[in-house]
């Protein structure tokens, strides 16, 4: 095939860009790429020219493309789209893709892509989206999380009745910490108790600061007899270990388990009113009358 001098130094400066640009034609078959998309891939231009995506990535990953690949030909206009994809040597990606419709052969209407990896990108928007999420103070998970893993457990219990309970946790007397030893004192103790509480509860528990002395706990447990075990563990560990110097601290809790009806704010309320009980009846205990 003879290529004049403008389609030479078209596919030159084409080889020189290093986002990944393919084009197929109206049955989904490569009709050429670039360098970068070859070297992307792990194959040669023999490997790939007259073949569809079928032939060369695994089904899963062919059929993410032909999807695209159909609505873009069916709305007949630019579509983007991002997405992870895993190609066949293990290798993960973020890629932001554009595809429009273009005509060769005169008169047929192909595809041309253009893909380009912003892997590192989406890891830093993931890592800002989890800072975000996090106390500056304690590093635990913060009242934003909080309200997020709530209304995703509400909504599982709604559909799968999965139980799940929550543990108010308010430290006792903290005030008298502030103003005895300083604030920069009671930082330390808040920071410390995060993360002891942290380093005592299992995978299935979510810690969260929701404001000053405040912690609560969704515990994700089969039972709430497993959530009242956990919560009297913690009492105990706490009572008996020193946040600051000497300080030592006491904590008091309340716990519900979640019930058919509730909304973030019911359930709250409910815990909220069992923490309050136990501050009142002495401190250093944990409440968890009436459950669900």
């Amino acid at each position: 095939m003879k290529h004049s001098g403008k389609t030479l130094l078209l596919s030159s400066v084409i080889d020189l860009i290093d986002d990944l640009i393919f084009y197929k034609d109206k049955h989904f078959k490569y009709i050429g790429c670039n360098t970068a998309f070859l070297n992307f891939i792990g194959k040669r231009t023999e490997d790939l020219i007259g073949k569809d995506d079928f032939e060369i990535f695994d089904h899963n990953l062919a059929t993410l493309f032909r999807k695209h690949d159909k609505l873009m030909l069916a709305q007949g206009n630019v579509r983007s789209n991002e997405e992870w994809v895993t190609y066949p040597n293990n290798k993960k990606v973020y890629l932001l893709t554009k595809k429009i419709p273009f005509v060769y052969d005169g008169t047929n209407i192909g595809i041309l892509g253009i893909s380009r990896d912003i892997t590192s990108l989406e890891k830093a928007n993931q890592q800002l989206q989890k800072q975000t999420l996090l106390d500056e103070l304690t590093r635990v998970k913060n009242r934003k999380a909080y309200n997020l893993k709530i209304k995703s457990l509400l909504a599982v219990f709604e559909r799968y009745h999965t139980p799940f309970s929550i543990i108010s946790i308010d430290i006792d007397d903290f005030k008298n910490i502030n103003d005895n030893f300083g604030h920069d004192v009671g930082d330390t103790v808040l920071q410390n108790f995060g993360a002891l509480l942290e380093k005592n509860i299992r995978e299935t528990d979510h810690l969260f600061r929701i404001g000053g002395e405040e912690f609560v706990i969704l515990s994700e447990s089969k039972t709430k007899v497993d959530a009242i075990k956990l919560a009297e563990k913690l009492r105990k560990i706490v009572a008996c270990k020193a946040l600051f110097s000497d300080i030592n601290i006491t904590i008091s809790l309340g716990i519900c388990e979640v019930t058919t009806g509730d909304c973030p704010n019911s359930i709250a309320k409910r815990v909220d009113n069992l923490l309050y009980e136990a501050k009142s009846n002495g401190k250093n205990k944990v409440i968890y009358h009436p459950l669900g």
